[in-house]
């Protein structure tokens, strides 16, 4: 499974048509939004479109399958580019370590495609990542974060053909 999350909503006709275009023929796709249910048959790739609480990402791309036969290696970077070009949104992915060297784990390092250019980017305070527990001299509150993704420096990624 990978996901990636995109600066704008797109429809599950958006999506459906993009990984068309990426795919070969036969590849059985299935999107759906959040609330559906779970299919008996989620295809070769089952794309599920999640809302997200930050404005500025509004939406997840959630994709499970076999993704590595029908998207070649580096799937959800791929797509992201595609996503991009297509749609014109910018992109937010997990950390790839041949591309960065921090933690592919830490949950706040991302793959940011902004503007058609990659950079390595921190989603540390953003909405997207919130809420986050904060002491103060009252005692502990909820804070849904309130910080823009920040970039903080180009990458190249090279993303070999399938």
């Amino acid at each position: 499974m990978f996901s990636i999350t995109v600066s704008r909503a797109l429809t599950v006709a958006d999506v459906l048509a993009a990984f068309v275009e990426l795919t070969p023929p036969g590849v059985r796709l299935v999107v759906q939004p959040d609330e559906a249910d779970i299919p008996d048959d989620v295809g070769d790739l089952w794309i599920r479109l999640v809302g997200n609480d930050d404005p500025a990402w509004p939406l997840s791309l959630d994709v499970v399958g076999g993704y590595d036969s029908a998207l070649g290696p580096y799937p959800d970077l791929r797509v992201a580019e595609h996503m991009g070009v297509r749609h014109g949104v910018d992109v937010l992915c997990g950390v790839d370590p041949s591309v960065s060297d921090v933690d592919p784990l830490d949950p706040y390092y991302r793959l940011a495609l902004v503007g058609g250019r990659w950079y390595l980017a921190s989603a540390a305070g953003t909405r997207l990542m919130g809420p986050y527990v904060v002491a103060d001299a009252d005692g502990f509150r909820e804070e849904p974060g309130d910080e823009p993704v920040e970039l903080i420096r180009p990458v190249v990624v090279d993303i070999p053909e399938p």
